[in-house]
């Protein structure tokens, strides 16, 4: 099967044709790889690995390092295993045991404990970097010959228990190429990335996507509230990679004067985006909105709204992207059935196949998920007329009232319409008279407000179905989500949280959230 260009020789291609043009750069340090110096540094890096069939556990932040690491595990035969270095011991040995790490980029040798592997090699932030300052400086190396490798990823286990996944590097190169085509990245394009390099989003949208135009690719370690706009501006972004989660921060921020300039969309992925979002973001900054849909599954795009001038669809996250998509009748009780397609324009369990959807889970767990060669998503949606895909939630969210079949993300953004709601998460509660029950559980955008229960549910009952307005509104004072922005629903109103999960932790760091 023909899977297209590959990483490695898409990064030779430019690294001969435009070998001086800036590939990689980091917004804090203002360093820059030449493509003709990142292929250097890969291939030195490569070689610096050792022999194809190492797995490597990468744990550094975000930047050059940890870019020229992706690719020269991924083009030199090696099993890649990204680890954030935030991780706990007990998450580091997990991770490790799951995929049998044996080589281990740390920021320092403490880091490495963790792991549990004594008698893994450890290669440390300050050697990678050695290493990269030798290729830049010193004569071309010798070429080591590129083999394909993968990365290994786990899902973010928002509903069960994480799952296992290798994606190949075709699957990756794959991906990116058709980011590529959907965004019409060129070479004069400079993308800002402000997302971890431990999830698939940024080392395949902003990084391989980037390698595959010849463009630009600007690596912030984390995302900064106060600071994205004046990076836009100084580094002369022409897309920038987000989600949902930093466009409420940024709705909460100034439009800086200069807008739009040379920014052409800003696009999000990796959870729900609110429609009340895109339209005020759209509204102040003046910016096109480009929501996405990914999967780990799938080497993190299936589907994406066109970038400008072509339509974008506020509600949709866009077309098909380098996969087939259908909508087959959901799964009821997990159990795996032959997959029936639902009439056209009616909501179903949203069904993908393709070059980069992986073919089962590490250990054939989760077994169910793939049916005749398409993998079962487990998220609920539709195809519009004109085949742009809407989703409503996911298959194991859906709240059943009685026999009426409810989708949280409904209700949710019914709620983020009033301004009294900065944050909501709708779930299922035990009834004794319909079975479950709906319950919103509410961050107010700021201030104290007599009766809020009262007048969300008044407002949510001009606008829904009865029995989808929520029996209880519970004020808390922010929500548990992953580090990407994803609710994780099975701890609202379980546990405690003082912020967006992991995400918000990082924005605090600066000051900023």
């Amino acid at each position: 099967m023909d899977h297209g260009i590959s990483l490695d020789t898409a990064l030779a291609r430019w690294a001969v044709t435009t070998p001086d043009a800036p590939f990689v750069s980091e917004v804090e340090t203002g360093r820059v790889l030449s493509y003709g110096a990142a292929r250097a540094a890969v291939q030195t890096l490569r070689a610096y690995l050792g022999e194809p069939g190492r797995v490597v556990g990468l744990s550094l932040p975000a930047g050059v390092p940890s870019a020229m690491t992706w690719l020269a595990a991924l083009t030199g035969g090696h099993t890649l295993v990204p680890c954030s270095p935030d991780a706990t011991d007990e998450e580091k040995a997990r991770l490790g045991a799951r995929f049998g790490v044996d080589t281990l980029v740390v920021p320092a040798v403490d880091h490495a404990f963790g792991f549990a592997n004594p008698e893994a090699r450890i290669i440390t932030l300050r050697e990678v970097e050695e290493v990269i300052g030798r290729a830049v400086a010193g004569p071309a190396p010798s070429v080591p010959a590129a083999f394909e490798g993968e990365v290994c990823l786990t899902t973010s286990g928002t509903t069960g228990e994480p799952k296992g996944i290798r994606l190949r590097a075709h699957q990756v190169a794959y991906t990116a190429d058709q980011i590529r085509r959907r965004h019409r990245l060129t070479t004069s394009d400079r993308g800002l990335s402000v997302l971890p390099f431990f999830h698939v989003n940024a080392p395949v949208v902003s990084l391989c996507a980037t390698l595959m135009a010849g463009a630009t690719v600007v690596i912030a370690p984390r995302f900064s509230r106060s600071r994205f706009w004046s990076w836009i501006e100084r580094e002369q972004i022409t897309w920038a990679s987000v989600v949902p989660a930093i466009v409420a921060m940024l709705l909460q921020t100034e439009p800086p004067e200069w807008l739009p300039g040379p920014l052409r969309f800003v696009r999000t992925a990796s959870a729900p985006l609110p429609v009340t979002y895109l339209r005020e973001f759209e509204r102040r900054f003046g910016v096109p909105m480009i929501e996405t849909y990914g999967l780990s599954e799938a080497a993190a795009t299936v589907a994406a709204n066109p970038a400008p001038p072509a339509r974008h669809v506020p509600g949709s996250v866009g077309l098909p992207l380098g996969v087939s998509i259908r909508i087959c009748r959901p799964r009821e009780n997990n159990v795996s059935t032959s997959l029936a397609d639902v009439a056209p324009g009616v909501e179903g369990e949203i069904c993908i196949s393709g070059p980069s959807v992986i073919a089962g889970y590490e250990g054939g767990v989760g077994a169910s998920s793939f049916t005749d060669g398409w993998f079962r998503t487990g998220d609920l949606g539709r195809l519009d007329n004109d085949g742009y895909l809407h989703i409503s939630g996911r298959l194991g969210d859906v709240i059943n009232r009685g026999g009426e079949k409810i989708a949280p993300r409904e209700v949710e953004e019914v709620l983020l319409a009033h301004p009294l709601v900065r944050d909501v998460a709708v779930v299922g509660r035990p009834d004794p008279i319909f079975g479950r029950r709906v319950v919103a559980y509410v961050v107010p955008s700021g201030g104290a407000f007599p009766d809020l229960s009262g007048t969300l549910r008044a407002y949510a009952a001009r606008r829904l179905s009865t029995y989808k307005v929520p029996e209880e509104v519970v004020e808390v004072p922010a929500l548990p989500r992953t580090r990407t922005g994803k609710i994780q629903r099975h701890l609202v109103g379980v546990t405690t949280v003082a912020g967006l999960g992991g995400l918000t932790d990082e924005l605090e760091q600066d000051g900023a959230a």
